[in-house]
């Protein structure tokens, strides 16, 4: 190449005639590489402008790009280079294959100084290491210009077919375009760097207008919403967002909100995917920055967890209610001291859910003294042996109760099959055993009026001997006053004694009856006069009879003789005053409210009869001898002891059951149950409905329960406040709640249930707290006819 060569310039808009001086050449041509640098859209379209410029307007007649990998350089197939004979080519293929260390030789000075090294004659040179193969090329003077931008280094290497000096190299002005160089390689490097990162993120990035309109998005879009760039620019995002979250989205854009946010999206397939955006706002273009990270493997996730949690919840739910039922409850004890209870267990010791379970000398205070030793043999032998031995104990609860436990368990192993301690259940078995002990009372009682009606037989034919006898001599002794008077005072014995002896015969079941189908309420009401009697100054009596008829099939006089021996009794165990109830009521058949009564799960229908008072009450022991002939808690002379097996032997022979149920110091309820002959026209209707029951007593609770079920009602037991409360959160749409007032009394968060609408709360039929008389009242007993007027 001539020297004329240089007088030529770029194509870039620099003036084409030639300059007058060297300045204002080297001014053109820099002028022109550094416009190549700043308008080309990629750092290697700026490299093949620059070699270009270079190439026809200076001596250099061959140019080409190294870049850096770690401490060598190569040179990239790819990247641009000028020849102009296919003698160079071959140079260039050569070089293509070669890599060289920036710790060595030339390669090292240039790295390090960042300077240019400029090479005249090749020939002279001893530095270059491809010194024979450049001059083998056909060239004579080389030059490498350093491109150092943070830590990238990249060389532009020129070479020429003759030797030059300084100038006709244009080294001051390689100088300055080197520095220029390095800062576009920066920013461009960085560009593409982001731009890389952006293209491949997994996140949506895309910027959008205030107006929500898209203008730019990355691949991460069309991954995970399925949409083609194409289709979604220039097109709003609120059209891909899932209606019931486009106000959303638009509000937290609108707001320019930097907190992140969540909402969803319609797949172009028609999925649902979640995403959480965080977005930033240029106040200067008014151009949204949004990132989006697709969130609905998380969200799935969360709900699969919650769903099992909820499952889970459901399941230690529904055991804890069969525990309760059952009146069970669960262990745990590790021989390192640690000891967990369930809930259940709790309850039946009467302690706080918020107390720390107690370790086994915490829990042996709550067995008696006398049964300790036994216990604590146990619990010994269980440490040295690993055998635990089921027994029943007795226990005191934290609230005085007295109940029987039955003690079940097992040694626990862990992974290694090393003995670390026990599990096992707790069962309150008080109800069972009362229920054995009457089953056992009551067959006792069947043995005795066995025995009673016998000898009562055998008494009766000699009382019918001396009765005949004694008529007999009153007829001869007519003349014979004193001997008259004596044979009186005899009949009179006699017949004293019949009527004794009629008792136990009732009581035995023996003696002839005349039943007849009669109305129970018709029948207490006639015989009401009698029975208000017994009042007083400090007695008084009270009715609450069912209104509609129940009929059933049983003697009249038996039952009225049955009423006024309770009534006695119920009067003479006030010796301070109260009042005796007398009541009637409607049992529908049922087993869940009957199991608590031997032998009456399987009666139907009944009638019920009760006599309650607020009397001293009976303990156990009275309680187990109460239907004993000739057993009474009277002083001598005030009692024959028979008034109660009396009113046993009525209600047996009617086919009917009785249940007594006294505590010390708040009185007795006796309830005759007799079988209905006619059942009440109830008719039970599926109404869709639902009720609350938050009563604390099973047997009540029960009972409630299958009156409300016949009326079709769906009933929603419940034992405390917390356990009410959770059942109207799932069911908003409660139609009542019956609550009892003792429970009420005890939180402050009845207060909640009293804002709710058809709220009924559940007193004693002897309560003397004053109600607010916007609440509904449904005191004990209940009656059909009560219930029927609470709820509508």
């Amino acid at each position: 190449m001539s020297s004329g060569k240089s007088n030529k310039l770029s194509e870039q808009g620099v003036p084409s005639q030639a300059p007058e001086t060297n300045q204002e050449i080297s001014r053109a041509i820099g002028e022109s590489l550094l416009w190549d640098i700043s308008s080309s859209d990629t750092l290697s379209s700026a490299f093949e402008k620059v070699l270009k410029t270079l190439i026809k307007n200076t001596a250099w007649t061959y140019g080409q790009i190294w870049r850096s990998n770690g401490d060598t350089v190569y040179i990239n197939e790819e990247d641009p280079f000028v020849y102009d004979s296919d003698l160079q080519l071959i140079f260039r293929k050569e070089s293509i294959n070669k890599f060289f260390s920036t710790k060595e030789g030339i390669l090292k000075k240039v790295s390090e100084s960042g300077k240019l090294y400029f090479i005249p004659d090749l020939v002279t040179d001893t530095e270059l290491k491809r010194k024979d193969a450049a001059i083998g090329a056909g060239f004579r003077s080389w030059m490498g210009i350093p491109i150092l931008s943070h830590g990238r280094f990249y060389e532009i290497e020129l070479l020429s077919e003759r030797v030059l000096n300084p100038e006709e190299a244009y080294l001051d002005l390689l100088g300055v375009v080197s520095k220029r160089f390095a800062e576009i390689v920066s920013r461009r490097v960085a560009d593409e760097e982001r731009k890389t990162l952006i293209e491949f993120s997994s996140e949506i990035i895309l910027t959008i207008d205030s107006d929500c309109t898209i203008r730019q998005t990355n691949t991460a879009f069309q991954k995970i919403l399925g949409y083609e760039r194409e289709y979604v620019k220039n097109k709003s995002l609120l059209e891909f967002i899932h209606p019931d979250d486009v106000e959303l989205t638009k509000a937290k854009i609108t707001s320019g909100a930097k907190e992140g946010f969540e909402n969803r999206y319609i797949t172009k397939y028609g999925q649902i995917r979640y995403i959480n955006w965080n977005i930033s706002h240029s106040t200067e273009s008014g151009t949204v920055f949004c990132i989006g990270r697709d969130i609905t493997d998380d969200r799935l996730t969360i709900q699969r967890l919650e769903s099992f949690a909820d499952q889970l919840n459901v399941n230690r739910e529904q055991l804890y209610n069969a525990q309760k039922l059952a009146k069970m409850g669960s262990w745990t004890m590790e021989l390192d001291g640690k000891v967990t209870w369930s809930p259940g267990l709790y309850e039946i010791f009467g302690l706080d859910l918020n107390d720390s379970p107690p370790g086994f000398e915490d829990f042996i205070q709550f067995i008696p003294q006398e049964d300790r030793s036994r216990i604590i043999q146990n619990y010994e032998k269980f440490l040295s042996q690993g055998i635990f031995e089921d027994t029943e104990l007795r226990i005191v609860s934290k609230d005085g109760i007295e109940k029987f436990l039955s003690v079940k368990g097992e040694g626990l192993l862990n992974r290694k099959g090393k003995f670390i301690g026990g599990t096992g259940t707790m069962q309150d078995i008080t109800e069972e055993k009362e229920w054995n002990d009457s089953l056992r009372q009551l067959q006792k009682m069947d043995a005795v009026g066995q025995l009673a009606g016998g000898m009562a037989h055998d008494f009766n034919n000699l009382l019918n001997v001396i009765l005949a006898n004694l008529d007999l001599l009153e007829l001869n002794l007519r003349e014979t006053p004193e001997l008259l008077k004596r044979v009186f005072s005899a009949q009179d014995a006699v017949r004293r004694g019949a009527e004794l002896n009629r008792r136990l015969l009732a009581f035995s079941r023996k003696q002839a009856l005349n039943p007849e189908q009669a109305d129970v309420g018709h029948v207490i009401s006639d015989f009401a006069d009698i029975l208000t009697r017994i009042r007083n100054d400090i007695i008084n009596i009270e009715f609450c009879l069912e209104e509609f008829p129940m009929i059933c099939s049983f003697e009249k006089n038996g039952l009225e003789n049955a009423l006024l021996n309770l009534c006695l009794n119920s009067r003479d165990a006030m010796p301070e005053g109260g009042t005796i109830l007398v009541s009637t009521g409607f049992s529908p058949a049922g087993k869940e409210h009957r199991s608590m009564i031997p032998g009456f799960v399987d009666m139907e229908d009944a009638c019920i009869i009760s006599v309650r008072d607020e009397g001293s009450g009976m303990d156990a022991k009275v309680l187990e001898r109460l239907f004993e002939p000739f057993f009474t808690t009277k002083q001598s002379g005030k009692g024959t002891g028979l008034g109660m097996p009396m009113v046993y032997g009525f209600v047996k022979q009617s086919n009917g059951m009785v249940h007594v149920h006294s505590e010390i110091g708040k009185g007795t309820c006796v309830e005759i149950f007799l079988p209905l002959s006619k059942g009440p026209e109830i008719i039970h209707k599926a109404l869709n409905e639902k009720i609350l029951i938050l009563e604390r007593n099973i047997k009540d609770q029960t009972y409630l329960t299958a009156l409300l079920n016949r009326l079709g009602f769906e009933i929603f037991p419940a034992y405390d406040l917390q356990e009410a409360t959770t059942v109207l959160e799932n069911y908003p749409e409660m139609y009542a709640i019956f609550a009892e007032e003792e429970i009420l009394s005890e939180s402050f968060e009845w207060e909640k249930l009293k804002t709710k609408d058809r709220t009924i709360v559940i007193s004693e039929w002897n309560s003397k707290i004053d109600f607010d008389p916007s609440l509904k009242v449904l005191k004990r007993p209940y009656t059909w006819t009560k219930l029927k007027k609470l709820l509508t």
